[in-house]
């Protein structure tokens, strides 16, 4: 028997929703009834999509990596909308430069995007459900990064990492107050941030060899796993990272 994931009633906040990865975790929490609350730049055609779909969605441009206005941001979204519950903090970024070249700026760039913002948009999100006593979840976007390593990316490796570890502390900290911590590791991914290494045939050529599926995955992958950590089919799991990757972490 099928089951239906039922997320009426909930309210969530998916940060780097315009396209690809986020836009798929958008559409999918919406479909299955949540209210979703869209953070990115240019975000009118997810929110028209999911609209026409029947789904309710809210624009909020911010820059993500101004961790001083992030309590502000989040403050400022659940007095304009209602109770937030659910978090995916899926915004990030991936610079990449030797590590023995990497500049200052560079490297806090990375951090500030893919780590800080996640935690402190974590604790914004978890200060105010505490402050009126209710339960939610987090869902944290890791990497296959977040276990393995390739040159030349070393502040999105050492982020990603940083994400894995997060999602356990959180985890245990907060989970007297029924709110749980998640992270999905998603594999080789097609998306618009990914084609060009999908075009570059050497690149192709590694990752489907390297995948025991042989291939890349989809951002509606991702999404699934999003959906289920966020459900109430997940109620009893907190501190995980579910990696979608085809079989690449497991594979020599």
């Amino acid at each position: 028997m099928a089951v239906v994931i039922n997320l009426n009633g909930h309210r969530a906040l998916i940060t780097g929703a315009s396209r690809g990865i986020g836009r798929a975790i958008a559409c999918s929490l919406a479909t299955a009834g949540a209210e979703v609350i869209l953070h990115e730049d240019v975000l009118n055609t997810v929110s028209e999509e999911i609209k026409l779909k029947g789904g309710k969605a809210y624009i909020y441009p911010f820059d993500i990596s101004d961790v001083a206005a992030i309590h502000a941001f989040f403050d400022k979204v659940v007095k304009e909308v209602g109770p937030i519950d659910i978090l995916v903090n899926n915004a990030g970024v991936n610079l990449r430069a030797p590590a023995a070249d990497m500049d200052i700026d560079t490297w806090h760039k990375v951090l500030e995007l893919n780590l800080d913002a996640a935690f402190f948009l974590s604790q914004a999100f978890f200060k105010k459900l505490r402050a009126d006593n209710l339960p939610g979840r987090i869902v944290n976007i890791a990497s296959l990064l977040s276990e393995a390593a390739r040159p030349g990316i070393a502040p999105y490796t050492a982020s990603k990492g940083a994400i894995r570890q997060l999602t356990k502390a959180l985890a245990v900290e907060w989970a007297p107050y029924k709110v749980t911590v998640n992270a999905v590791g998603p594999g080789y991914i097609a998306t618009e941030m990914t084609d060009p290494l999908q075009k570059n045939p050497d690149f192709n050529k590694w990752v489907l060899e390297r995948t025991p599926l042989k291939r890349w995955g989809e951002p509606d992958e991702i999404a699934s796993a999003v959906l289920f950590l966020v459900s109430d089919l997940a109620r009893f799991i907190t501190g995980q990272v579910l990696y979608v990757d085809g079989g690449w972490l497991a594979s020599l």
